[in-house]
């Protein structure tokens, strides 16, 4: 896709974050489309642990603002800055807001590139290298990410580039079509755990319960 048509249609997308929370805030109850829509979020909320999704979404129970909750606000700042440490000759492009109304996904994606062949999404962490390779949840994630941009834009979604605040390091991660799938599968969970109510059985690693904005619903449950 050519340089001038990328910007036309990605501004049809850029959405701000305070205006999507407007939006949303306002219309509560709102559902133009035939399936739920899933945000990536909740997809990688959902590997980490299926209550959260549900007692978020189906009891729509309050949620106490956690140190990781605190962080992912925080990180949008840091991803501008990061940006004058990636490619120079690549195309920057934050707060994208995309749906997929025929799957069933929508996302802001915070920031991805265009280098004129490819697009990548790009990730912040806080953490260590994971010297086994991206963890789950947030491969889920970000394989979520490239599926809304190769179905909203002309070019495949190949790999994910993740900078590591600690180290002030880059590493890129490969996205293949058996990830993508795996997305699907999700989304269809959760959309029949949306629709029958029916609460999921707790996550069988109790210590990512000591910081979860759930565990005081989770434990009476």
């Amino acid at each position: 896709m050519k340089e001038k048509g990328i910007e036309e249609l990605l501004r049809k997308y850029r959405l701000g974050r305070d205006e999507l929370n407007n939006i949303r805030r306002a219309y509560p109850n709102i559902n133009l489309f035939e399936k739920s829509l899933i945000g990536t979020e909740e997809i990688r909320q959902y590997i980490y642990c299926k209550r959260k999704i549900f007692f978020r979404y189906v009891l729509n129970s309050p949620m106490r603002q956690t140190y990781k909750m605190q962080y992912g606000l925080e990180k949008h700042e840091e991803l501008q800055k990061l940006s004058n440490k990636s490619h120079e000759k690549t195309q920057k492009y934050f707060n994208i807001y995309l749906t997929d109304s025929e799957v069933g996904l929508v996302g802001v994606i915070d920031y991805f590139e265009y280098d004129g062949n490819e697009a990548y999404p790009i990730e912040i962490k806080s953490g260590n290298i994971p010297p086994e390779g991206m963890k789950n949840p947030d491969k889920y994630q970000v394989a979520a990410q490239a599926l809304l941009i190769e179905r909203n834009f002309d070019f495949l979604v190949k790999k994910v580039r993740v900078f590591y605040l600690k180290y002030e390091k880059f590493i890129e991660y490969p996205i293949g079509i058996e990830d993508k799938l795996n997305v699907l599968k999700v989304i269809k969970e959760i959309q029949e755990m949306i629709h029958s109510e029916k609460i999921p059985d707790p996550t069988s690693h109790k210590n990512k319960c000591r910081d979860c904005e759930c565990n005081t619903y989770c434990l009476r449950a």
